[in-house]
């Protein structure tokens, strides 16, 4: 099996921030990944994907998932999509394809959605790749619970810088 990517160095679109964090940028897409435990990750979202440096950023999270992914052998994911407002047919491929890559290492996770549109994207997802991977919430509080399941120590759902 072939590792996982290298590292983008590009400033513009991977920044570890001072907490650990690490913020995807694109133009209009930015993603916060924070990793709570070995294989157990919280990613935030902003914004959508709009253009060639958005796609880039959502190509970035996924390597670094997948670097995660090699380092813990198994993945779990808790993602915070509250302040993404849609998710276009090309991302929900690519990210369906990259779940089906990674099936049998991936535990159920949890999303975390504030509008009907990007709900019918990650239930399309969710039957594209079946097996029961993802699960779809539309309550913060009951988001968090699960959240802090997994790492006790968050109190509140971080927000991804402007």
């Amino acid at each position: 099996m072939a590792g996982p990517p290298p590292l983008l160095e590009s400033t513009e679109v991977r920044q570890v921030q001072p907490d650990g964090a690490v913020l995807f940028c694109g133009t209009s897409l930015r993603v916060r990944i924070v990793l709570l435990s070995p294989g157990c990750v919280l990613a935030t979202a902003r914004g959508e994907l709009i253009d060639a440096q958005d796609a880039s950023a959502e190509d970035a999270v996924l390597a670094e998932l997948d670097r995660e992914l090699e380092r813990a052998g198994t993945l779990t994911m808790f993602a915070d999509l509250r302040d993404s407002p849609r998710m276009p047919s090309e991302s929900r491929e690519k990210i369906a394809h990259w779940m089906r890559r990674h099936q049998a290492r991936l535990r159920p996770s949890h999303v975390l959605v504030g509008s009907k549109l990007l709900e019918m994207a990650m239930s399309v997802i969710a039957m594209l790749v079946g097996g029961g991977l993802m699960k779809i919430h539309s309550r913060p509080q009951a988001f968090l619970d699960l959240v802090r399941k997994a790492s006790p120590k968050i109190t509140e759902l971080p927000r991804v810088p402007e």
